[in-house]
């Protein structure tokens, strides 16, 4: 009767090494519990059978969990340790019974068991329990402590008794543990899709590596594929926006749901009719949020005639701020002359002669080009055969065919702003201390953040060295972008300096003057939300009436846009979380390189958290 007592020990502990003064050696199946260890010198006293599993316990957690030893950890001979099955902790909430585990050091391998009594049948769907018989299946699972997991499932093979059903034996699927065909376990492959949806192909497949799990780019991928894609659901508003696939050449539309901050859908193009057609299949859609772009406008006008369009706010400032800035690039002659209430500024040469007193080459290129524009255009040439012809951009031509005359272009090319400007009042102190040593000058500067070369701060230095030394010391030029940004900023956030040197260029240039009223009055109206009075509509009379070129063509498209554009101006919608979305479209073509298609990158936009 003793023998017969050996059964009673766990069989998911067995085939686990026992202690022995030989080393390590794995006991049979049917005698593992058969005997103590025998006496000896120098090995220890006979323990009871409870006991000499209770060791065997604590040393499988110890390796589990990378500590020395594990005191105090004692179960009933069941699987269960300290309280907590072994199924819980390695595979938590599926009913499956813990056979056997084995460790070593780079796996871990859990034989298991399923504990359901019956299972339905595929075909039909009735329960079964009959066995027909067992096969093994192995699943690959999570990694545990830095170690690739193998569970080895016993699984069963039932027979259906439905005599109408087509299958006479059906293979037993675990929920939450196997699929049909799979050989991995649920857990581990939403893991490897929630990884592939933020990393992509390459980089979570190097990420598994290091985390112990076999896997590829190629099934990374599939798996983001064989995601379903969310519902769009009911959208009364609607944001849009495009993005570039290849920049300057191919876009794309994102769609987003402003009442949840979602992206909804991703359209291949950014044509009107294609969002006209997406429009159709949403009638529910009562608000768009879009920018100015003509195809929108034009999509939205065909497909939900319903929907209150309304123009962003960013996007008028920003177009605002560019028409400006096109304004100031015209006139930015009169940036380079001293400004009074800089107290002087900095000697002037000749612009269309270099350092050495030569003709520069650009200024004889402009000229030679702008003729050649302008008399094949008095010819009738269009634009693009000039272009064509020309070996030039189109919009290169554009700009020399719109210029009013070539002293306008010579602005620009000449007083072009170059890396050394926000160093010449400190280049102008060291030389009148002594220094003029090129290069340990330039070392200077390069650790004040400098970036240029030594041979910008020797051309910097040539008057000087030819004896043309300013009286005062320089202080950097004014630049397009830095006024722009004072007109576009509120009056009150300006400095003293700042405030009198728009004064003066508005005194010098009242084409200067008048753009910059028409800019404050605009960007008031957008940033305070506000239009009575028709303000809108009598700015634009006022621009179109005596405004410059660049802010008259805005005003024309604002007229075309008229009823968006108000609504911008009297409602809180605003296209902020498109936009956002927009940024982040841009992290994730980056990750990939810019070689997945768009059907890949249609799925990453649309999952991704």
């Amino acid at each position: 009767m003793a023998r017969q007592s050996t059964g009673n020990g766990p069989s998911h502990w067995r085939g686990l090494p026992v202690p022995s003064t030989g080393g390590t050696r794995m006991r049979p199946r049917r005698s593992a519990c058969a005997r103590p260890f025998p006496p000896g010198p120098g090995r220890p006293s006979p323990i009871t059978h409870k006991g000499r599993w209770r060791w065997r316990r604590e040393r499988v957690l110890a390796h589990l969990l990378g500590s020395v030893a594990i005191s105090g950890v004692v179960g009933q001979l069941s699987g269960v340790m300290g309280g907590v099955e072994i199924a819980d902790l390695l595979l938590p909430g599926i009913e499956v019974r813990v056979e056997r585990l084995v460790l070593t050091d780079t796996e871990v391998r859990v034989a298991v068991s399923s504990r359901a009594g019956s299972a339905a049948c595929s075909g039909c769907g009735r329960g079964s329990s009959r066995v027909h018989c067992y096969y093994p299946r192995t699943l690959a699972d999570r990694p545990v402590a830095g170690r690739r997991v193998r569970v080895e499932l016993r699984a069963r093979r039932l027979v259906c008794g439905n005599e109408r059903c087509d299958r006479r034996t059906f293979a037993e699927q675990i929920p939450a543990l196997t699929r049909r065909h799979a050989r991995r376990t649920d857990a581990l492959t939403a893991h490897l899709a929630e990884v592939a949806l933020f990393l992509g192909g390459r980089p979570g497949a190097r990420l598994f590596r290091r985390m112990a799990v076999d896997t590829c780019k190629d099934t990374l991928i599939r798996l983001i594929r064989a995601l379903p894609l969310p519902a769009a659901g009911t959208v009364p508003h609607l944001g849009v926006d495009e993005f570039a696939l290849r920049r300057g050449r191919t876009y794309a539309t994102i769609l987003v749901d402003m009442t949840t901050r979602r992206p909804i859908d991703v359209l291949a193009d950014r044509a009107a009719s294609t969002f006209a057609t997406w429009l159709r299949d949403h009638p529910e859609v009562r608000v768009v949020c879009r920018d100015r772009a003509g195809s929108f406008r034009e999509g939205a006008q065909a497909g939900a005639p319903q929907a209150v369009q309304v123009a962003d706010a960013w996007h008028l400032l920003n177009n605002l701020a560019q028409a400006v800035e096109r304004v100031i690039g015209r006139h930015r002659v009169d940036l380079r002359e001293p400004l009074t209430s800089h107290d002087g500024g900095p000697h002037r040469h000749d612009g269309e002669l270099d350092i050495h007193g030569r003709p520069r080459p650009l200024v004889a290129r402009t000229r030679e080009r702008h003729r050649q524009i302008h008399e094949r255009m008095d010819r009738g040439d269009s634009l693009r055969a000039i272009a064509r012809d020309l070996h030039l951009s189109r919009g290169t031509v554009n700009r020399f065919a719109h210029a009013e005359g070539v002293e306008e272009l010579l602005v620009a090319a000449v007083n072009r702003p170059t890396l050394v400007d926000d160093y010449r009042h400190y280049l102008h102190h060291r030389w009148m201390e002594g220094c003029t040593n090129a290069a340990a000058l330039t070392r200077e500067i390069q650790r004040l953040g400098y970036r240029g070369d030594i041979n910008t701060v020797r051309r910097h230095l040539k008057p000087y060295r030819n004896g043309e030394v300013p009286t005062t010391a320089p202080l950097p030029h004014l630049s397009v972008r830095s006024v722009t940004d004072w007109i576009m900023r509120r009056p009150e956030h300006l400095t003293d300096v700042e405030r009198k040197g728009l004064d003066e260029l508005c005194g010098r240039n009242t084409a200067l003057a008048t753009t910059i009223e028409y800019a404050r009055r605009l960007a008031l109206m957008i940033r305070e939300r506000r239009s009575e009075h028709l303000a809108l509509d009598v700015w634009i009379a006022d621009v179109r009436l005596d405004g410059q070129r660049e802010l008259r063509t805005l005003a024309n498209g604002i007229r075309r846009d008229h009823a968006a554009v108000r609504a911008a101006l009297t409602t809180t919608h605003t296209s902020g979380a498109v936009e956002g979305h927009v940024t982040r479209i841009k992290l994730l073509k980056r990750q990939m390189y810019g070689r997945a298609n768009f059907d890949l990158l249609r799925r990453r936009i649309l999952l991704s958290p």
